[in-house]
């Protein structure tokens, strides 16, 4: 792999090249890798794309600017890393199948989801407020390539999301397409209740309202629908 020219730092002998005879670790290097990656992650949340440099990364994982640029050439190579990390961050605290998992199992209305979704939304902002503007507004801002990786996970979203919600729709019949509206509506809607988060306006109350309304234009407009022309075909 190609290697940018650097001066080895005086305070870490031997650090950045192998030491002769002794073959390499896998696993330290796939753990120094995931540090280095953790540390681009807060740098990069701090500072922006922008003002983030090479050696503020290097500084932050402790290690030399040698043993970095060992691991990623450049910084845009590194922002794809972040991407991913952050991605996989979210996923794993969203974890939106346990939810179903468990309204299905405790028979529960389909449209707690909506609270559920929305409740563990709230709290991966909380968590880290940063990570909804990496996914979306900082890597959008980077480049192109980025950009489409963007839209492709706000598409992966919109389709995982959707197949959840299939899941309380009926067989068949316009149900089931009504259901599928609804999935994207919830889609839609996330986005104004991020945007009032990470405002600063997310008390628990405000959050409470915010679901609420989600739910009231899903039973009070789309179901509604549904069930307007069910109780049709019944009086026909």
């Amino acid at each position: 792999m190609y290697s940018l020219p650097v001066r080895r730092s005086s305070g870490s002998a031997g650090e950045g090249r192998r030491v002769r005879g002794r073959p390499p670790n896998p696993q330290l290097q796939e753990e120094r890798r995931n540090a280095i990656i953790e540390s681009a992650y807060v740098v990069l949340t701090e500072k922006g794309y922008e003002r983030t440099l090479m050696s503020d990364v290097a500084r932050h994982a402790q290690v030399s600017n040698g043993t970095l640029y060992r691991y990623f050439d450049s910084k845009r190579e590194l922002v794809d890393r972040i991407f991913d990390y952050a991605v996989t961050k979210a996923i794993a605290a969203l974890n939106v199948d346990s939810v179903v998992d468990e309204i299905e199992a405790t028979d529960r209305e389909p449209l707690e989801l909506i609270t559920a979704f929305g409740s563990r939304l709230f709290a991966l902002v909380d968590e880290d407020p940063a990570i909804i503007r990496v996914l979306t507004v900082e890597s959008s801002a980077i480049d192109a390539e980025l950009r489409w990786r963007v839209i492709g996970l706000l598409g992966l979203i919109d389709a995982g999301v959707a197949q959840l919600f299939e899941r309380f729709a009926p067989e068949s019949g316009a149900d089931r397409d009504v259901w599928k509206m609804l999935s994207r509506m919830i889609v839609g809607m996330a986005g104004p209740g991020l945007a009032m988060s990470l405002a600063g306006d997310g008390t628990a109350t405000t959050r409470a309202e915010f679901l609420s309304m989600m739910k009231s234009v899903a039973t009070e407009g789309l179901l509604a629908r549904v069930d307007g022309d069910a109780e049709r075909d019944d009086n026909a």
